[in-house]
């Protein structure tokens, strides 16, 4: 992805501003590169949420609200105003599809413009107008028949090919996001699928390398992104978060949502132990002539339990169906505000059969001690993820007119496509 800069480009033009649009806060970050130090954070602001829920907009003024608050808090704190953002996308329609594209190129030794002309081949094969390009990776390059080509330029061969990864979300959502963010006078400059920048955050280089599956727990939404040898191979996202944890304790212990939040956090665990018959909980009224009640701390744990099983059995299930269990590696990190539920990790482990720790932000200097934690990883990934050399496909923020599928459907017939292929070969 390209960098965008934001606000006045001749006075700070390393200065970048990202948004993290969640369930349950929103979270604004302004920071720039530091010569041979790394990424300073200059402003930092957070805003408890309104009018969103699962990564999408349900109240446009209520949002707007929320990310007006952020975003002019981040601006206080660095003295200076933004009029661009890199904002995050976690929605349910969050997903992963791969292309595979083969060509025969003129030249004996493979040089830039046949990487090219073979990434827009695989561009132009995506066909899904409801569905806007996030990214657009290539994961893998073969010549001549050989796989796992990590740059193919200055390479000979005849029959070039590329396995690309695309990420894509619902235009619908994304256009609601932009409008919104729009309404606050602010220019998109680049979408980032929420679990690809909690990755960049938290992860380390051997992570990377070996395989690693990031699991971000948001409150309206659970996000998931698979690593290997340095390139995101798969994202998925499922509708359920800790807010689903927090109504079933309302529902079950027959208490006020905003009680059920405070009980989760003090008393929530996914694990038993033996005396969680013998500890009571104490839970205030539903009405005004009510009377506080207790109940066993059992009942919580089985109802906390319960949901955190369901989450990750489902992602367990996903990655089986898709085929990426064993090629995940053997470790997996939590993020988000749900990851810090007591005995998730260990609950985790029991699903998955695998290695599990919480992922805490790293290599961000002047970050706040209270946006250290794992609910703030997406937010600081996205600022890391804009000073980070990529190498997509795609620059700047996704097409959400369908303009390039119309380009694409009347870009003319045979004579028209030799006509380009002669221009690009001689």
């Amino acid at each position: 992805m390209a960098l965008f800069k934001v606000g006045s480009v001749q006075a700070q033009p390393e200065i970048f501003a990202v948004l993290d649009v969640g369930s349950s806060k929103v979270v604004c970050f302004i920071g720039h590169q530091e010569a041979g130090a790394g990424v300073r954070i200059l402003g930092a602001g957070y805003h408890a949420s309104a009018g969103l829920k699962s990564g999408a907009v349900v109240d446009m003024e209520a949002a707007e609200y929320t990310i007006r608050h952020a975003v002019t808090k981040a601006e206080k704190a660095a003295g200076l105003a933004i009029s661009s953002v890199i904002v995050n996308v976690s929605t349910r329609s969050l997903k992963s599809r791969h292309i595979n594209v083969e060509t025969t190129f003129s030249s004996a030794e493979v040089a830039d413009k046949d990487l090219r002309r073979l990434v827009d081949t695989a561009m132009a094969e995506f066909a899904e107008p409801e569905q806007a390009i996030l990214h657009a990776l290539p994961m893998n390059w073969t010549l001549d028949g050989e796989r796992g080509i990590r740059d193919p330029r200055g390479m000979f061969g005849k029959n070039l090919g590329v396995d690309m990864h695309f990420v894509t979300a619902n235009v619908g959502v994304l256009r609601n996001l932009a409008h919104c963010i729009e309404r606050c006078h602010l220019r998109i400059a680049g979408m980032i699928a929420s679990p690809y920048g909690a990755g960049e955050a938290v992860l380390v280089d051997d992570e990377f390398d070996l395989g690693v599956t990031l699991i971000d727990m948001g409150a309206g939404i659970t996000t998931a992104a698979v690593f290997r040898d340095r390139t995101l191979v798969y994202v998925d996202a499922i509708g359920v978060g800790g807010k689903n944890v927090t109504s079933d304790i309302a529902r079950g212990l027959t208490t006020p949502w905003e009680a059920a939040e405070r009980i989760k956090t003090i008393y929530g665990s996914a694990l038993e132990s033996p005396d969680d018959d013998t500890q009571m909980v104490p839970c205030p009224p539903m009405g005004a002539q009510d009377e506080l009640h207790h109940e066993p701390l059992s009942s919580l744990t089985s109802i906390v339990r319960s949901r955190a099983e369901e989450t990750f059995e489902i992602l367990r299930d996903r990655f089986k169906d898709a085929g990426i269990g064993d090629f995940a590696g053997r470790r997996i990190v939590l993020t988000g505000g749900a990851a810090q539920l007591s005995g998730a990790v260990q609950l985790a482990e029991y699903i998955f059969g695998k290695r599990v720790r919480v992922g805490h932000p790293h290599g961000l200097l002047g970050l706040p001690d209270e946006m250290t934690g794992p609910d703030f990883a997406v937010a600081a990934g996205l600022i890391k993820h804009v000073f980070h050399d990529k190498t997509e496909a795609n620059n700047g923020p996704p097409d959400l007119s369908g303009r390039r599928i119309r380009q694409r459907r009347y870009a003319g017939g045979n004579v028209v496509r030799s006509l380009k292929w002669f221009k690009d070969n001689f």
